[in-house]
């Protein structure tokens, strides 16, 4: 569901949309290959490349809400192991809830700035911060998954510490996960936009649009 609106408001915002070049619009020449890193969106482009991202963000953020909240009556009591083969799961569903909620957040922020019509600059620097947050959240996520698992097969036995706030860092750094995996596909998604927009400005009739009963696709040729 999410990679099919996405792609639909991609294709739409490539398709419907025209492009406003900055180079060029005042002398009337036609743009050139050197010119298409300075093709930036119409106003009605950015709208829809922006609401195309924050509706995709939307989806992802509910649900992740939805499961991450889906399971917490299991946490009321612990089960050791080997019988806490529901616990593991709510545990399972819970950082995976909380990766999406932050990829929904990641989205959100590109969706905005897209919107804007932010310049390739900034968009790539939130490809960069949003790598370099999904390879801390990586990191610490490795971590407290260690002390996770043992305290999932370890706590409570034999007078054994039973310490669950390793589980809230784990979610927390699988949020962060997803909040840089967001953010760095929110802003690709508007660097491709952006290119293929450029792209169909210097070789136009190279792309066009297709309509089907299920929906409308992008047809190239060669």
């Amino acid at each position: 569901m999410v990679g099919s609106v996405v792609a639909s408001a991609l294709s739409l915002v490539v398709a419907v949309s025209p492009a406003v070049p900055q180079a060029g619009a005042q002398t009337g020449r036609a743009p050139r290959r050197g010119d298409a890193a300075e093709v930036r969106l119409s106003p009605d482009a950015r709208l829809g490349l922006g609401m195309g991202l924050g509706l995709t963000g939307g989806l992802t953020m509910g649900t992740g809400i939805g499961l991450a909240l889906r399971d917490r009556h299991v946490y009321r009591v612990f089960v050791p192991a080997p019988n806490n083969a529901a616990y593991v799961a709510a545990v399972t569903a819970t950082n995976t809830g909380a990766g999406m909620i932050g990829a929904g957040l990641g989205l959100g922020a590109s969706a905005l700035t897209a919107g804007l019509g932010a310049r390739d600059r900034a968009l790539w620097s939130e490809v960069a911060v949003g790598g370099t947050l999904a390879i801390a959240g990586v990191a610490w996520y490795v971590t407290e998954w260690q002390r996770v698992q043992k305290m999932l097969y370890d706590g409570g036995k034999d007078d054994a510490a039973l310490d669950l706030t390793p589980m809230r860092r784990e979610a927390a750094a699988a949020a962060f996960i997803g909040a840089g995996v967001g953010l760095a596909f929110g802003a690709g998604v508007a660097l491709l936009t952006r290119y293929l927009v450029a792209r169909r400005l210097v070789r136009p009739g190279r792309a066009s649009l297709a309509g089907a009963p299920l929906g409308v696709g992008l047809v190239a040729r060669f």
